[in-house]
């Protein structure tokens, strides 16, 4: 027979309340009081009833915040196809989405839609915008109240996040420097353009590209943060191109791919330049086929959304947590010959 709360509350002289606050990681229940009912618990092998809380999510769906840049950026479009796949799925157990799109550039906006989340009452949050002392701050208040949190596509370091799932960023950027090396001669100028470096996903990359050219003979002339906006992109690449007229190369670490075809393909230059792109959306795809583009490095970003809500709601649902900090989806290089 299977031990029930009430087993435990009687053991441990407190109310089913109480059992129930602790062995869902809710607060408001003492230090020593928690660790003896968990004691307790483990005592007698108390196993949750995951049906009845399925039965009970059907009744009432969890509730699951997804925050995300905003919309427009069109990379994050694979990554909520995958989380709707994995919802779904989930759909005859319960469960409700609440997509929040806020600024990268502004990390006051996405902590208050952090607190919010968590004052409505969700089970969880999935989150993918700036890594900030402001944000950390506010994740961890959210998972010291009951709520965990997930990162995805770029993850929050040194927060209380439950685990991250997204492209080993870092190595990302190595690949980058690799590939660069391998069509350019030494010495040699490149620049680097990025989102917005208060991102980790995209100071990861840039800072892996970094370290791995520092033997190379290749010098970083200009990092540019572009916002992942079209019209900043362009004004602040056309801007370093002319500035630095001995630039061979192009590393789009992150941010907008068509703002650079629009300016490379606007330079007098009798020769092209060497680029290399991440994810393979339509204007990469489009400038590997101009033979503007030598490499891009995708990963996977339809998974990262999908992996994200199931072991989140397999947190929620069944007690599970993640076995490890890292969950990095698969890494590879396209070519134009690819296509």
């Amino acid at each position: 027979m299977s031990v029930t709360i009430r087993q435990i509350a009687v053991k441990a002289g407190v109310s089913r309340g109480t059992v129930d606050r602790v062995l869902n990681d809710r607060p408001g229940v003492k230090p020593h009081v928690r660790e003896k009912v968990m004691a307790i618990a483990e005592e007698l092998n108390y196993v949750p009833n995951a049906a009845a809380k399925a039965l009970a999510f059907s009744k009432k769906p969890l509730h699951v915040g997804i925050i995300m840049p905003p919309r427009e950026i069109e990379f994050f479009q694979e990554i909520r196809d995958g989380i709707e796949e994995a919802a779904d799925e989930l759909k005859g157990f319960g469960i409700r989405l609440e997509y929040c799109y806020v600024s990268n550039q502004n990390p006051e906006e996405g902590a208050a839609v952090i607190r919010k989340l968590v004052e409505d009452g969700v089970n969880g949050i999935m989150f993918s915008v700036m890594d900030d002392d402001l944000i950390r701050l506010s994740i961890n208040q959210a998972v010291d109240s009951g709520v965990p949190v997930i990162t995805f596509n770029s993850d929050v370091e040194q927060s209380k996040r439950i685990c991250f799932v997204g492209q080993n960023l870092p190595q990302s950027g190595r690949i980058a420097a690799g590939l660069m090396a391998r069509v350019l001669r030494s010495p040699s100028k490149v620049l680097v353009v990025a989102g917005h470096l208060s991102i980790y996903a995209h100071r990861a990359r840039v800072k892996g590209f970094g370290d791995h050219l520092s033997d190379s003979g290749i010098d970083i002339a200009q990092v540019i943060e572009g916002y992942d906006r079209f019209e900043v992109t362009y004004e602040k690449l056309k801007e370093a191109l002319t500035r630095y007229p001995e630039i061979e190369g192009i590393y789009m670490a992150t941010g907008h791919i068509g703002a650079c075809m629009d300016v490379v393909k606007g330079m007098n230059r009798p020769n092209r330049y060497r680029i290399i792109a991440n994810d393979l959306m339509p204007e990469v795809e489009q400038g590997m086929r101009e033979g503007l583009i030598d490499f891009t490095i995708v990963q996977n970003p339809a998974q990262q959304g999908y992996r994200s809500l199931r072991m989140l709601y397999e947190l929620i649902l069944n007690g599970k947590m993640p076995e490890q900090q890292y969950y990095y989806t698969e890494t590879s290089i396209v070519i134009p010959e690819s296509l």
